[in-house]
């Protein structure tokens, strides 16, 4: 019989899920919290643990992942969070260490990560007309506020190399994609770029959130009945155009939905999501709202890599390739996609 109590050295972890006992001590032992409950709320680009402390407040802690795409960016994340919260946007701010410090590292077998502890946000999901109105104003808010942003630089601009030409790099590396549907993509990414490239001199820049699918924001309603939305997972914000924040969220519905063109529930739910934007102080331009079409796909491609580059964890199934294959007329269709109401 085999000692299975000795390390084998052919074993190799390409990703380690923390027990939440785990993460428990460790907010205890670097925040000074004292936590009664702890527990894993999804393991998705992060793993991200719900914690209910002695005192009664509520905390999440993102354990964040070594992803393909580089370095995390928590630096930049936690201070331009921590900036929103000052300025008032309803954002979920993070919490310092004990130490002062925004996060701590810790060594895992894959390589080192990083866990930050922020604000648990109360509420739910936007759903009615008005909450996506809401959503929009917020949106608005946190773009506004962080015009002022001074603090760490982002390691990443969501550019076209961000959001397209890694997604391509990604799928070369592919278990058994052929070299037509490679080819494919890659005549579908130049196409892209090369949108980009004509129409990014006239486009709005912002400090975009980068994932404002509406699943990353919770409306709150306080004691007096007033109501807020709350943003959070800022994980994937980053310097880059106003038309891909706007891009994601109705991105999202037709992804759920398996929607090539937009239907009326969304036509509804974007109208008042933009008109909310505006009244926010948010000023889209006609080049902003042209470039939509542009954005949704840049965005699906972005989302095709997260998959397609992570699976050492994931796997294949989150990308199988004949999904890849049938996103080939998905993103055709949406070449022409209209979101006027």
């Amino acid at each position: 019989m085999p000692d299975l109590t000795a390390h084998d050295p052919d074993l190799v972890a390409t990703h380690t899920t923390a027990a939440a006992a785990s993460v428990a001590r460790w907010v205890e032992l670097h925040y000074g919290l004292a936590v009664a409950q702890c527990h894993l709320i999804r393991r998705g680009l992060n793993d991200n643990y719900a914690l209910l402390c002695a005192d009664g407040s509520r905390h999440v802690a993102r354990l964040y992942s070594i992803r393909p795409r580089g370095d995390v960016n928590i630096d930049f994340e936690t201070a331009l969070v921590s900036h929103l919260h000052a300025r008032g946007a309803g954002v979920a701010a993070p919490v310092a260490c004990s130490s002062g410090d925004a996060h701590i590292p810790l060594r895992f077998p894959e390589g080192p990560r990083a866990l930050a502890l922020f604000r648990h946000v109360e509420g739910a999901v936007p759903d009615t007309l008005e909450e996506f109105e809401l959503t929009g104003c917020t949106l608005a808010h946190i773009h506004g506020a962080a015009r002022d942003y001074a603090g760490p630089a982002s390691r990443y601009t969501l550019d076209g190399h961000h959001l397209a030409s890694r997604t391509l790099a990604y799928l070369e590396t592919y278990p058994e994609i052929d070299k037509g549907l490679l080819e494919t993509y890659r005549q579908l990414v130049q196409r892209l770029l090369q949108e980009l490239a004509t129409a990014q001199g006239g486009l709005t820049r912002v400090v975009c959130h980068g994932d404002t699918h509406g699943f990353n924001n919770h409306i709150h309603t306080g004691p007096d009945g007033s109501r807020s939305a709350v943003f959070f997972d800022f994980d994937d914000a980053g310097p880059g155009f106003l038309a891909y924040d706007l891009s994601v969220m109705p991105w999202s519905y037709m992804v759920r939905k398996t929607l090539k063109e937009p239907d009326d529930t969304l036509r509804e739910r974007w109208a008042h999501y933009l008109r909310g934007y505006e009244a926010g102080g948010g000023e889209p331009s006609d080049a902003d709202l042209c470039a939509l079409p542009l954005f949704v796909q840049l965005r699906h491609l972005w989302n095709m890599g997260e998959a397609a580059g992570r699976r050492h964890h994931w796997g294949t199934s989150a990308a199988p390739l004949d999904w890849l294959k049938k996103q080939i007329d998905v993103m055709d269709a949406w070449k022409s996609m209209d979101l006027h109401a």
